[in-house]
């Protein structure tokens, strides 16, 4: 057992809050497994806490840029502290929805067809070689932070445009994600949101939105998104844990794998710990056990 463990969270992103939220029950989650475990907020001086307090690991709790995008793995790495979660390549592939879109192609798995604009192109329409409805999301940001459904030219009027995003084709149908537990697909689970897509506030909304599990899927398809999972998550080389999100479109019965994400949250409403739990019987304590085991 690891003697001091630092739990990373808050940090600088747009994820602020649902970090400090997922730090918050993973210390918890230590204390009750009698872990020694310090919170810290990470600002710029993050380098010199963990130098002072040296801890036998980090746990990261960070979500968005600087969190699960390579960059806090590789000052822990400089720092010589272990840490949990993927590395610094996984981390960074994962985070980019351009690369890891160049990787699920690579991989020969199916994902939406898109490409990366200009907010000159997004604003002036010019370049966008794609008809009503379609997606516009940040290249890396997570929590759906940033993402729209573009239905109409009025679904422009209260949108924030970054200098580049991607474009993306609309996939009406069923989200599922699947979650990954050392190097197993341990279950996929349904959601069904009353906004118009799962976004940020269906997210972190309690009644918002609504897991199904097993989800109401064809067994091929569950089998698929457990395969195609996996996949991605052995050939990244992530470690530990991983949730892979999909789009699947009973009209047509194509599956649409949209993105991995490394670092899943660990909020009372988060997906991974809900899958554990459904699938797997396993507590929050168990999972947060494992994760540490798996990373010392």
């Amino acid at each position: 057992m690891s003697n001091t463990i630092a739990v990373l969270s808050g940090g600088f992103s747009l994820e602020r809050e649902v970090s400090l939220n997922s730090g918050k029950v993973i210390k918890q989650a230590l204390d009750e497994l009698s872990y020694n475990a310090i919170e810290i907020d990470v600002n710029e001086n993050i380098a010199q806490k963990l130098m002072e307090i040296n801890p036998d690991l980090a746990f990261i709790a960070l979500h968005g840029p600087y969190g699960e995008d390579g960059c806090i793995q590789g000052l822990l790495e400089i720092l010589g502290i272990q840490y949990t979660h993927s590395g610094v390549m996984a981390s960074s592939i994962a985070m980019n929805k351009v690369m890891s879109k160049h990787l699920f192609a690579s991989l020969d798995i199916d994902t939406p067809i898109g490409y990366v604009v200009s907010k000159k192109q997004i604003m002036t329409k010019s370049g966008i070689c794609m008809d009503y409805p379609y997606v516009l999301k940040p290249i890396n940001e997570g929590s759906s932070i940033g993402v729209y459904i573009i239905f109409s030219d009025d679904d422009f009027q209260n949108i924030s445009v970054r200098d580049q995003m991607i474009i993306e084709e609309y996939i009406p149908g069923i989200e599922l994600h699947t979650a990954v537990l050392l190097d197993k697909a341990i279950g996929t689970i349904e959601v069904r949101t009353k906004n118009k897509f799962y976004d940020y506030e269906a997210k972190y909304t309690s009644g918002l939105s609504e897991r199904i599990f097993p989800p109401e899927i064809p067994d091929d398809i569950y089998n698929m998104t457990l395969h195609n999972a996996l996949k991605v998550h052995k050939f990244l080389g992530c470690r530990t844990i991983s949730r892979s999100d999909f789009l699947y479109n009973p009209k047509n019965h194509t599956l649409k794998m949209l993105e991995i994400n490394t670092h899943p949250g660990f909020t009372q409403l988060s997906m991974v710990p809900e899958i554990a739990r459904l699938a797997n019987g396993m507590g929050i304590n168990e999972l947060v056990k494992i994760i540490v085991e798996d990373s010392v």
